[in-house]
């Protein structure tokens, strides 16, 4: 019998960029069910056209007596909460296929299970080449015995045990966290690879299934070119135009006026594009980007938390550094 799976596509939007992921995805499922879960932490969201919709906010994520850190980041720093809140309500599943918004699946995702179910795979992921903060903030949590690794689940699929399992080590590492016997909240790119690798689950990558050459947490994939990029099977972030611009500059390093340097990589994302047209995203970027650097810490704590960015200060310090 063929493996019962769902698919969680995860946003906290509504427009006519969601429609269409939603639509390509439908597009690729076969037997599945696909739900939408929607974060309404920051407000409601609006009607969303789709049978199969979960709403919920941050603190709804209580249920599951973890850490809810940082406020108004907590389902960017932790992706897997939304897995374990549709789980404990949908616990019929031998597969669970999270994705993210800006996520893309170009493969038939029927197969993609019933390949991982034939090798009774309990995970899958994309590891970090180079690992960041995600790993240094989870160090603490884990003895010395244990090596950590850092993936990427923009794309994740997990079996029903997986699920199970991650879920009770996020109560079991809460009650450590709250006690003070652990310095931090283990990201979730740390968090499930390390548990998953060190305690005898079935782990593949997602390159095993398909082509992953635009998969990472970025540059970005514009839109527009997906037609021709149908030989990727998994690829992250892909963006319509507006969020793709923002995106080319709030992680580029304005700072050193690359922009301006004809053989850049921000100069190649944004070709299509003139210079012109994208200065008023250009200045506001750079301002952020000066603030964020030249700011005192202590200054930055006296901003106050704001209705869309929660504690403002602690974003800016979780966020990647800019390259």
């Amino acid at each position: 019998m063929a493996a019962r799976y769902a698919v969680l596509l995860k946003v906290h939007y509504w427009d006519g960029f969601a429609e269409r992921r939603i639509q390509h995805l439908l597009r690729k499922v076969g037997t599945g069910d696909v739900y939408i879960f929607v974060d309404e932490t920051h407000g409601p969201v609006g009607d969303i056209p789709h049978p199969h919709v979960i709403r919920a906010t941050e603190q709804d994520m209580a249920e599951l007596e973890v850490i809810l850190d940082p406020p108004g980041g907590v389902f960017w720093y932790s992706v897997d909460y939304p897995l374990y809140y549709f789980y404990l309500r949908n616990r019929s599943y031998d597969y669970y296929l999270m994705c993210e918004h800006d996520a893309v699946l170009n493969i038939d995702i029927d197969e993609f299970v019933r390949m991982a179910d034939s090798d009774k795979v309990d995970y899958v992921g994309f590891p970090v080449v180079k690992s960041g903060w995600p790993l240094h903030a989870s160090e603490g949590a884990y003895p010395k015995s244990f090596k950590l690794y850092q993936w990427l689940n923009c794309i994740s699929l997990h079996s029903k045990r997986s699920v199970e399992f991650l879920l009770n080590r996020r109560q079991i590492l809460a009650r450590h966290y709250t006690a003070g016997e652990i310095p931090d909240w283990p990201n979730n790119e740390a968090f499930i690879a390390t548990e998953m690798h060190n305690n005898d689950f079935v782990v593949r990558e997602l390159a095993a299934f398909g082509k992953t050459d635009k998969y990472n947490w970025w540059p970005p994939t514009h839109e527009d070119d997906l037609p021709s990029l149908q030989d990727q099977a998994f690829m992250h972030p892909v963006l319509d135009e507006r969020r793709y611009v923002a995106s080319c500059f709030r992680y580029s390093n304005l700072i050193n006026f690359n922009y301006f340097s004809r053989d850049s990589q921000l100069r190649r994302l944004l070709g299509r594009r003139s210079p012109i047209s994208l200065l008023p995203i250009f200045l506001r970027e750079f301002t952020r980007q000066v603030v964020r650097q030249f700011t005192p810490a202590f200054l930055l704590d006296l901003i106050p938390r704001t209705r869309n960015a929660g504690s403002f200060q602690q974003l800016l310090r979780r966020l990647p550094p800019t390259n």
